[in-house]
């Protein structure tokens, strides 16, 4: 799920703005450290982790932020901070308003939610860290496909009938999915013969538990998606 809330929001920014999309394999790295983050977090419940862990993604919020609202100037290198704090005067100090207030709105938006994302996990330290980190993607996706949609209205780019049908279906299909995805059956931090408590029936054809309808019905939301 962490790759393809990743990939979902790459390819909308690959659809807005093709000429500063990231490399494949800049992208592809990225999402590996992601899921190496992930590995860790669970093994190292710690508050020097949680730490490391905030300073990370604070600074790679500010990064992609950065990225995102000046479109591909800023790059990653060692004169990132540099253009960064140049920009920052040239735009917000010497303007009597930003260049881009859509975009800066956006952000403002995006950057809250991802440092009170940050503190939160200092100060309340989650137990179930990849929930977490997969909070943090579909929170991100989902602010990003909003403000695409919105810059599509304000810019009289309106959707087609079978657009708004896919959208209902995606709709429907992920809140049913996610219900399914909360209603767990099992826990992986309790050890075996406890996590057995919390078993049911199989729902489908005496088979298929709520996990694995999760992953049914979260494929078909991704599909319709897509």
């Amino acid at each position: 799920m962490y790759l393809m809330s990743g990939l979902l929001m790459l390819k909308i920014y690959q659809l807005r703005h093709p000429d500063v999309n990231p490399h494949a394999y800049t992208a592809y790295i990225f999402l590996s450290f992601t899921v190496l983050i992930e590995v860790v977090g669970v093994y190292l419940q710690t508050i020097y982790f949680w730490v490391t862990f905030a300073i990370v993604y604070i600074v790679a919020t500010l990064y992609f932020t950065s990225h995102m609202y000046y479109m591909g100037v800023i790059s990653l290198d060692c004169g990132i901070f540099a253009r960064i704090s140049h920009f920052f005067r040239t735009d917000f100090f010497t303007s009597p308003k930003p260049l881009y207030m859509d975009r800066f709105v956006f952000l403002v938006l995006v950057v809250t939610l991802n440092f009170a994302a940050a503190i939160l996990g200092v100060v309340f330290n989650p137990t179930d860290f990849p929930s977490f980190l997969l909070a943090v993607f579909l929170i991100n996706l989902l602010a990003y496909f909003a403000y695409y949609v919105i810059m599509k209205f304000i810019h009289g780019e309106y959707p087609y009938p079978i657009t708004i049908f896919c959208g209902f279906l995606t709709m429907v299909t992920w809140i049913c999915a996610l219900y399914f995805y909360f209603s767990t059956v099992t826990n992986w931090q309790l050890p075996a013969a406890l996590s057995r408590v919390k078993n049911t029936e199989c729902l489908v054809l005496d088979f298929y538990d709520n996990h694995d309808i999760w992953h049914i019905i979260s494929s078909l939301a991704l599909f319709f998606g897509s």
